[in-house]
């Protein structure tokens, strides 16, 4: 229970590749529940059976060190998946290059904003690798864009709730003083969309996400939100699986970066489409 929709997509990537390319292999899957604590549990019962790898969606990119030079101590390869560690031991990263997630989102709202744009960003989790790297993305394009005002940012935890009590606060503080607010997570991003649309601002604020939720997607679509970004969650899944399975065969692997993808008005049905099939897969598992 309590998986985000993201964790889902990689999830069933791996029950996806399991089925028509690894049959025989054994395949347990638990969930932290964005606990560090329960994950440096579970990566250590892992361990005690004795088995042949291990795919890690780090809960948080430091706490998780100690988990990976575990089971590295007892020569298990570990592939982390998405999310980052910051330990030397792993064996090799399965996911998308999330500085140039904040560059591509970024650079879209500058590109199409008024002279002058007032931005404002939402965090996720701090300390998240998705949030650390993310951020970075932003920065570096802020920085290269001195036209731009960097009004505020704050966290709102994945949460869709906090970015909307954030954003109706940023209302009451800064009346007429935003052109964009940026958002790392589309399930932060739905909060958003209500906040900007219950001010009576929509489509008047270049507002953005990522991940094309479907929600949000609808939302470009009627040309409330400007962007969304495209993760392959069943590629990165299926791709960790392959990964591990080489790895306890004594293979030596590597990382395997999948590309984002933009996501507009212009080419939002297409994004539509995929999402439709995305979630049809999701749905025979969760």
């Amino acid at each position: 229970g309590n998986q985000s929709g993201f964790v889902r997509y990689m999830t069933s990537g791996m029950y996806e590749y399991q089925k028509a390319s690894a049959p025989d292999i054994d395949l347990q899957v638990v969930f932290a529940d964005d606990d560090p604590a329960k994950q440096q549990g579970q990566v250590e019962q892992f361990v005690a059976q004795g088995v042949d790898a291990i795919i890690l969606n780090p809960v948080d990119k430091v706490q998780s060190t100690a988990a990976v030079d575990f089971a590295a101590e007892a020569g298990i390869p570990v592939i982390t998946i998405n999310t980052m560690s910051d330990s030397k031991n792993v064996t090799a990263h399965v996911g998308s290059d999330d500085v140039e997630a904040g560059i591509l989102q970024m650079e879209r709202l500058l590109s199409v904003a008024p002279d002058h744009p007032r931005v404002a960003y939402i965090n996720a989790v701090l300390g998240h690798s998705a949030q650390v790297f993310r951020e970075q993305g932003y920065q570096k394009v802020l920085k290269e864009h001195p036209e731009a005002t960097l009004v505020v940012q704050n966290t709102a935890d994945w949460s869709g709730d906090k970015a909307m009590q954030l954003v109706e606060n940023w209302f009451q503080t800064y009346p007429n003083g935003i052109d964009i607010i940026a958002c790392e997570a589309d399930c932060q991003l739905v909060g958003v969309i209500t906040a900007v649309e219950d001010a009576g601002l929509a489509g008047k604020i270049l507002i953005a996400g990522m991940d094309c939720d479907m929600p949000v997607m609808e939302k470009i679509k009627a040309g409330v939100v400007d962007y969304s970004s495209w993760q392959d969650g069943l590629g990165q899944g299926e791709n960790a699986l392959r990964l591990a399975v080489d790895a306890a065969n004594g293979k030596t692997i590597s990382d395997y970066i999948i590309p984002f993808e933009v996501c507009t008005k212009d080419n939002v049905d297409s994004y539509i489409e995929k999402a439709k099939e995305r979630d049809s897969i999701a749905a025979k598992y969760f």
